[in-house]
């Protein structure tokens, strides 16, 4: 399992970048981790020209400074055709494991608010995005990890990354599959369709099985069966409970993600608390698990 070393934090003019970098050290690896505070002022060529109440240069040295000790950093600013373009080159210029950032807007249920730069990280950064809620600047070792997984290879570089998260953290598991619909339903062939779901049933439980076999020494998770709508029964079984939500992206491009839906997006809209994205290209590193490709709707 691979730990998240090189961390890109992306640092903008509101006060939400103080979660991101709240979130930022206590994700990355705290022997031999690095954190990269980014500020990107978008390119505003063809546009009125804005006041910026701090310089750049300021922003940066504040944040450094709420950077607990033993963590490396640096600092870098660049402008760019828009933030979410500049944290993207970045990230692939620096080869850094996970992108950080807080929510786009202020929100008062807790919930992130991943805005139009959030959301374009997600469907392209070439590593992991992690997302803040806003005003969420808890520190120091996570207690509950909670997984979506379906068996994918996005959601198995989901598996590993939280379960080294827990490891360390000694943390709670919780790792959560849902199977589409209910758990049966009337209709001329009922009896096919209860044998159909109870076979989905059954495979569902073998993938997390899987899953959970494949953990590392001292994680003890715990599986949940879902059944009904991904996004809101998983938000539902990890509200007040998990304290950072791992899932994967499948990271086919914005029209395929337009017809096929997103459950991975669908997520981030409805956490309460910080979530990680995994993208196809980061799977898997670290933990192979049987069943991998099995049904499910765990992951975007």
């Amino acid at each position: 399992m691979a730990p998240f070393r090189r961390v890109l934090v992306g640092i903008g003019g509101s006060e939400r970048h103080r979660d991101a970098l709240a979130l930022a050290q206590r994700l990355v690896d705290h022997d031999h981790g690095e954190l990269l505070l980014a500020h990107v002022a978008g390119d505003r060529s063809f546009r009125l020209p804005r006041r910026h109440g701090v310089e750049p240069a300021q922003l940066l040295a504040a944040a450094s400074g709420e950077v607990r000790g033993g963590v490396a950093v640096t600092t870098t600013s660049r402008s760019a055709a828009s933030v979410a373009r500049g944290l993207t080159e970045l990230a692939e210029e620096t080869g850094s494991d996970l992108l950080v950032v807080g929510s786009g807007g202020p929100d008062t249920t807790g919930r992130i608010t991943p805005g139009r730069n959030g959301m374009r990280l997600v469907q392209g950064a070439p590593c992991a995005v992690a997302l803040a809620p806003s005003g969420a600047r808890d520190a120091g070792d996570f207690r509950h990890v909670g997984i979506a997984y379906d068996g994918s290879p996005e959601a198995a570089a989901a598996l590993a990354s939280g379960y080294f998260l827990a490891a360390r953290d000694r943390a709670a598991v919780s790792i959560f599959h849902v199977v589409a619909g209910g758990v049966g339903w009337g209709g001329p062939h009922t009896g096919e369709v209860d044998s159909g779901t109870q076979s989905e049933r059954l495979r569902a439980q073998d993938l997390l099985d899987a899953a959970a076999d494949a953990a590392p020494a001292g994680v003890n998770p715990r599986t949940v069966l879902l059944y009904g709508d991904p996004a809101r029964r998983i938000t539902a079984a990890c509200d007040g409970i998990v304290d950072v939500l791992f899932a994967g992206s499948r990271g086919y491009g914005p029209l395929h993600r337009a017809l096929a839906g997103s459950v991975s997006e669908a997520l981030l809209v409805a956490a309460t608390q910080p979530f990680v994205v995994m993208p196809r290209s980061g799977a898997p590193r670290a933990v192979t698990v049987a069943g991998e490709g099995s049904a499910g709707a765990a992951s975007a």
